[in-house]
């Protein structure tokens, strides 16, 4: 940032949204790495490729994400993704509006959910204008 004449800027560690805007600044960057959980529960489907993935065993989330972002995809005997944190899908339509169009995905279920999340966007966005 510096290098490029930007400001320097970090939410308090205070502030009850800091882990959230790191999540939000990682999917920033690898927006294009996203997978969302299928119904059957512990596979994942990335967004880009449409592959069947698992969680690598490495990778230790807490809490189990129905949307996570990745920073490598694993190839051994099975498909693994590693490096995973949670997001939300609302992030996606703040951050890549036009990459995570619902009209331009062909994964149905992908696609039925950011559906889903760009709704439950336009009904928060509408009871602010209300206030």
């Amino acid at each position: 940032m510096e290098t490029q004449g930007l400001e320097l800027m970090s939410t308090p560690f205070e502030d009850k949204n800091y882990y959230t805007n790191i999540r939000r600044a990682l999917l920033s960057g690898f927006f294009m790495q996203v997978a969302m959980k299928e119904s059957s529960g512990k596979i994942y489907r990335t967004v880009k490729d449409d592959q069947a993935v698992l969680i690598h065993p490495s990778t230790v989330l807490r809490t189990e994400f129905d949307w996570v972002v990745y920073h490598e995809f694993v190839l051994t005997s099975k498909q693994y993704i590693r490096t995973c944190t949670g997001i939300r899908p609302e992030w996606l339509l703040d951050i890549a509006p036009v990459y995570y169009d619902p009209e331009n995905m062909d994964q149905p279920d992908i696609k039925r959910a950011l559906a889903r999340a760009a709704e439950k966007k336009r009904r928060k966005a509408a009871m602010k204008s209300e206030r």
